[in-house]
């Protein structure tokens, strides 16, 4: 009866054959590249021939502006990305996991590794880069920053290891300078594992259990100083904020949306 769809080219065939079509927009280059780009223009076009449109960040209903367009957030699997049962912690662990670079400039820094690895070298924390391969553009242009002796980088990993690596470690860093997704996945799946966050998300959006930084190191030191000294408390409100956008809770809100617009 509706299709889900989160492409905007796809959306010009289901119009093409009558389909009707709720849109989810997870694309942070229609933010970056601006209202005159032809990827903003698309994402505009698709949200406005949707049933509805769903924008995982609150300053996206803003930016494009559109009646059809809603905040809806992310949601996450807590029936596998599950704390750690009887974690003792000796000492902590920072954990960066992500696929940096934006708009073909696959070295750049979006996702703010340098900023969670000085701030690493600044408390003496080990800190580990978890991704894909293209973040070997980014130590590429960054090689400063295999001089950490606590620094270790993990290619790949898959979901099993990617669950290891969440319950392994304390801290999620996530200093990024854009997202589409507020929280986006990452932050949910670290959450749900019991992880306090320390980074960046809108203002518009508040997420229990992190400590809003900016890509400051200073500021940063101080989040990370604080998380260490109250962290059961920040354990705490992250699972339970996480728990909150479970896929459950998530789908029982789409299915209010659906029944909205059938």
């Amino acid at each position: 009866d509706i299709v889900l769809c989160h492409v905007h080219n796809l959306t010009d065939v289901l119009q093409e054959k009558n389909i009707p079509y709720i849109y989810q927009l997870h694309d942070h280059h229609a933010y970056y590249y601006g209202k005159d780009s032809f990827v903003y223009k698309e994402n505009l076009k698709a949200i406005n021939n949707s049933l509805a449109g769903l924008l995982p960040g609150r300053f996206l209903v803003d930016w494009f502006n559109n009646p059809r367009g809603k905040y809806f957030s992310h949601g996450v699997n807590i029936d596998d990305f599950i704390p750690l049962k009887n974690k003792k912690i000796k000492d902590h662990k920072l954990l960066c996991l992500a696929n940096n670079g934006v708009a073909g400039m696959d070295g750049y820094d979006r996702k703010g590794f340098t900023f969670a690895i000085q701030a690493a070298m600044a408390l003496n924390l080990p800190i580990t880069i978890a991704g894909p391969k293209n973040n070997q553009n980014y130590f590429n242009e960054n090689p400063w920053v295999v001089g950490y002796h606590k620094l270790n980088i993990i290619w790949e990993p898959d979901q099993k290891q990617l669950i290891d690596l969440y319950q392994d470690h304390t801290i999620f860093m996530h200093p990024s300078e854009l997202e589409a997704g507020h929280p986006n996945l990452t932050i949910l799946e670290a959450a749900s594992c019991g992880l306090p966050i320390c980074g960046w998300i809108e203002e518009e959006t508040d997420f229990y259990g992190m400590w809003r930084a900016p890509r400051n190191v200073p500021e940063m030191v101080r989040g990370l100083t604080d998380i260490i000294e109250n962290y059961s408390r920040y354990k705490k409100e992250a699972i339970e904020h996480a728990n909150s956008l479970s896929w459950k809770n998530r789908s029982i809100e789409l299915a209010k949306l659906y029944e909205s617009v059938k």
